[in-house]
């Protein structure tokens, strides 16, 4: 069992029956389900799987060159996908996230704040909208400079994946397959 459970892990793609398998052998917990995926205003599934695989090779592949900008913007990207996914979920109104939704992430994020999003976390996600700011949208200006760009990087790393395990375990429905 427990070499099974190791083989489909390593699989990069499963098919729907491997998928459930890796389910139940699992232990209890360990897949949880989130909000519905077009709640959060994706407008393609098909490409949203494929962005959203690829996203993180993307973004260590942009750090080992030196590209910090597409660092902070890969990860600002995953971020805001968490922070929606817990917006859609506490929200109290049913409300959701339309396909042409323009708010920014700051304000997706205070309005987490404002649901439940915890003081700690959201102060982190704070400073690193801050550093994204300066680095996207100040760096000419001289709010920021490369080297500054690749040190938020490295205090933020891992930052998105806190986030998510955060979201999951606060929203998250246990998965199970009978």
């Amino acid at each position: 069992m427990q070499d099974r459970l190791s083989e489909l892990r390593s699989k990069e793609q499963l098919t729907h029956e491997e998928m459930l398998e890796l389910v139940r052998l699992s232990p209890a917990g360990t897949f949880k389900n989130g909000p519905n995926l077009l709640t959060l205003g994706i407008v393609d599934l098909g490409r949203f799987d494929a962005n959203f695989r690829e996203g993180s090779k993307r973004s260590k592949k942009a750090f080992e060159a030196g590209c910090y900008m597409e660092v902070i913007s890969l990860r600002l990207q995953h971020m805001e996908l968490y922070l929606r996914m817990f917006w859609v979920a506490r929200n109290k109104k049913g409300l959701i996230f339309e396909d042409n939704d323009k708010r920014t992430f700051g304000v997706i994020l205070a309005d987490c704040k404002r649901i439940g999003l915890v003081p700690e976390l959201a102060e982190r996600l704070g400073r690193f909208n801050k550093s994204r700011i300066d680095a996207i949208h100040r760096y000419l200006l001289g709010a920021t400079d490369y080297e500054a760009m690749r040190d938020a990087c490295t205090e933020n790393k891992g930052l998105d994946s806190e986030l998510r395990e955060w979201v999951m375990n606060e929203i998250g429905i246990p998965w199970t397959v009978e």
